[in-house]
């Protein structure tokens, strides 16, 4: 279980900075072979993630549901036995108190049991979850790619791994960036303003 515990505590960190606010609910789903396990404790895990991300004092599964309780919200955890494309995922789903809603989706595999993130707000992705990541939600058009990667290599911040999800309809995408160190607020502010992103946020998944 432990390799889970970690890897639903990075999808709450996910979650939350994805997040416009704090949300009011956090629901964890386990499909697939997983969900035959005792999983209550993964739902502790998703609200550690989630307040390490909104807060600086330390999280832990001990003081997360106490957490939870003080800022009112409520955290659930389910089964179901399908999983089609994984022999076990984990959802995470956060609700704002404007009924935004952020979903994020990770699973394990090979026999390192390796972390990825498998799906963000309904776009599919394959992407190891670790170190810094930058996720880039903007309207695709020719040379947005290269406008990224040319502001992130002149600021000294080097590309490890990238991955885009293109809108099924429409010209939006949304990029995952595995970076080598994090991002100075005033390279975010060219790249959002260089491809007319409309979400822009960096994410540690250490």
């Amino acid at each position: 279980m432990a390799p889970w515990l970690d890897l639903v505590r990075k999808l709450g960190v996910l979650a939350g900075v994805l997040s416009d606010e704090l949300p009011v609910s956090l629901s964890v789903q386990v499909r697939g072979e997983l969900a035959a396990e005792e999983v209550e404790v993964l739902r502790l895990s998703a609200l550690r993630g989630l307040f390490s991300a909104v807060i600086e004092d330390a999280v832990t599964f001990v003081n997360a549901p106490a957490l939870a309780a003080e800022r009112g919200v409520t955290a659930e955890i389910c089964k179901a036995s399908e999983s089609p494309n994984h022999r076990s995922v984990v959802d995470v789903r956060a609700v704002g108190a404007d009924g935004s809603v952020v979903t994020v989706s990770g699973t394990l595999y090979g026999p390192q049991l390796s972390q990825k993130i498998v799906q963000i707000n309904g776009r599919h992705f394959d992407l190891r979850a670790q170190g810094i990541n930058l996720i880039i939600h903007y309207v695709d058009r020719p040379g947005a790619l290269g406008k990224i990667g040319t502001l992130l290599g002149t600021a000294g911040v080097n590309i490890q791994a990238a991955q885009l999800s293109e809108d099924a309809e429409g010209p939006g995408a949304t990029i995952l960036l595995r970076l080598d160190q994090d991002v100075p607020d005033d390279v975010r502010t060219a790249i959002a303003a260089a491809v007319d992103a409309y979400k822009l946020e960096v994410v540690d998944l250490s």
